[in-house]
C-alpha cells in the first residue's frame, strides 16, 4: 500500500477503531475538564465579596491555564497505541496508509480536544454561576452578592491582526505551538512526553538565550561588569524598519515550532511503520 494513499473508507474505519479502543479516554477527559472548570469557578465564587464585579474577560487567564494543562496532560497522549509492543504491532499492521493514521491522530488527539475544550469550559463556568446564585439565594437566602458575568466564548480567544506589534505575533505563535509540540512529544518520547517535551523546549530556550547573552558578553562585557546594568540591546541591528534581527529570528523559530512538529511526527510514524 502506498504510504501516502488516502481512502475515505479506510479513514472511516480508522476513526471507528480509534473510538472503539480509546473512547474511555475521550469520555473521561471531557468529563474531567467539565468537573475541573465547574469546581474551580464555584470555589472562586464562594470566595468573592459583595460588590466585586467579575467580567467575561476575567475568565481568560483561567481558560489559558486550562489550555496549558490540556496540552501537557491530554494532547501529549498522541499515538498511545505505539507505547506497548504487542499493541503497536497490531496498530502498525492495520490496513491503512501512514498518512491516514497520521491524519486520524491529528484530528482525534489534537484538533478534537481543542474544539471540545472551549465548549466544555463554557458549560462548566456558566453552570457554576447558576449553581452559585441558586445556593446563595434559595438555600442561604443571601442578597448581597458579587456581580458575576457569564463567560462568552468569543472573549476567550485573542486573534491577532496585521496592525499589531511583531512581539504579539511571537506570543501568539508560542501559544498555538504548545499543543503541536506536545502532540509531537507523544510519539517522540512516548509515555514520558508530558515531561520530556516541556523539558526539551526549556533546554532549547536556555541554550538560545544563553548563547545570545554569552556572545553579547564576548562582544561587550561592560554591561556585565561591576556597576553594569546587565541590559542587552535587542533593537540593533535592524533587518527591516522597526524589526530587529533578534526579534525576527525569534519569530521564525516560533512559527517553525508550529509547522515542523507535523513533519517530524509524520516521519517518526513512517519510521515506526518500516
Amino acid at each position: 500500500m502506498n504510504a501516502n494513499a488516502i481512502s475515505s473508507q479506510r479513514l472511516k474505519n480508522l476513526f471507528r477503531y480509534e473510538w472503539a479502543i480509546d473512547k474511555r479516554f475521550y469520555l473521561l477527559g471531557t468529563v474531567g475538564i467539565f468537573m475541573i472548570s465547574f469546581g474551580v469557578f464555584l470555589t472562586i465564587w464562594f470566595n468573592q465579596y459583595s460588590g466585586y464585579v467579575w467580567k467575561s474577560t476575567d475568565y481568560n487567564s483561567i481558560f489559558f491555564g486550562g489550555f496549558v494543562f490540556l496540552s501537557v496532560f491530554g494532547i501529549s497522549q498522541s499515538f498511545i497505541d505505539l507505547r506497548d509492543k504487542s499493541i503497536a504491532i497490531r496498530y502498525l499492521t492495520l490496513p491503512a496508509s501512514t498518512t491516514e493514521k497520521f491524519l486520524v491522530q491529528v484530528c482525534m488527539r489534537l484538533v478534537l480536544p481543542l474544539i471540545i475544550y472551549p465548549m466544555v469550559f463554557w458549560i462548566g463556568a456558566n453552570l457554576s454561576v447558576d449553581v452559585y446564585y441558586f445556593i446563595q439565594h434559595s438555600l442561604l437566602e443571601k442578597t448581597a452578592l458579587p456581580e458575576i458575568g457569564k463567560v462568552e466564548v468569543l472573549y476567550l480567544y485573542w486573534i491577532p491582526n496585521a496592525s499589531i506589534d511583531i512581539g504579539y505575533w511571537i506570543l501568539f505563535g508560542m501559544i498555538i505551538s504548545l499543543p503541536v509540540l506536545m502532540f509531537m512529544g507523544g510519539i517522540v518520547f512516548g509515555k514520558w512526553g508530558f515531561i520530556a517535551m516541556p523539558a526539551a523546549v526549556a533546554i532549547f530556550l536556555l541554550v538560545m538565550f544563553g548563547s545570545f547573552f554569552g556572545l553579547s558578553w564576548l562582544v561587550d562585557a561592560s554591561a556585565f561588569g561591576a556597576g553594569g546594568n546587565y541590559s542587552i540591546r535587542i533593537d540593533d541591528p535592524e533587518v527591516f524598519d522597526g524589526v530587529p534581527l533578534f526579534i525576527l529570528v525569534c519569530l521564525i523559530l516560533t512559527w517553525a515550532a508550529f509547522f515542523l512538529p507535523f513533519v517530524v511526527t509524520y516521519l517518526k510514524l513512517k519510521e515506526r511503520e518500516v
